[in-house]
Order: structure tokens, then C-alpha cells, then sequence
């Protein structure tokens, strides 16, 4: 992933495009305010949201058959995958 100033961004703006199209390469672009943006093909955002649908509705599965865990639960099964 590249960093750009906004002033190389406006300058370049077809190329990082493509590049972030043909390369499937995210940019993220900056401001001398410290604010930042990402730019990421719209075939990557759609995969993205994609996927963030399918685990919510796995997840909602989950929930409305019983299979939850409480916190402590949780903690102590992320815990033994790194104790391994």
C-alpha cells in the first residue's frame, strides 16, 4: 500500500486509478490537516462488503441457534491459541 500527498493525488489522479485498478493496489491519500483517505477498487470494496454480509449473517445463524460464548469464554479460547 502507497501513500500520497493530496497535491500528487489531484496531479496523478488517472494513474493512481489504474494502478489501484490493474494492480488491485490500495492508495491512501493524505492532507496537511492529518486527514487521510484509502482509495480501493470497486471490485475489492464489493468482495469486501461481500464478505462482511456473509460472517453477519453466519453470525446472526449463530445467535439465533445458541452458539455464543460469553466474554470471559472468549478470552480464555484466544488465549490458548497463542499459549501454543
Amino acid at each position: 500500500m502507497q501513500a500520497v500527498n493530496y497535491s500528487h493525488a489531484r496531479n496523478n489522479l488517472k494513474a493512481i486509478i489504474d494502478d489501484v485498478c490493474d494492480n488491485n493496489e490500495e492508495v491512501i491519500i493524505t492532507t496537511k490537516n492529518d486527514k487521510s483517505v484509502i482509495i480501493l477498487s470497486m471490485d475489492e470494496y464489493n468482495r469486501t462488503h461481500a464478505q462482511v454480509k456473509r460472517d453477519i449473517a453466519i453470525s446472526l445463524a449463530e445467535i439465533e441457534r445458541g452458539e455464543i460464548m460469553d466474554i470471559d469464554e472468549a478470552f480464555e479460547k484466544v488465549l490458548a491459541k497463542y499459549e501454543d
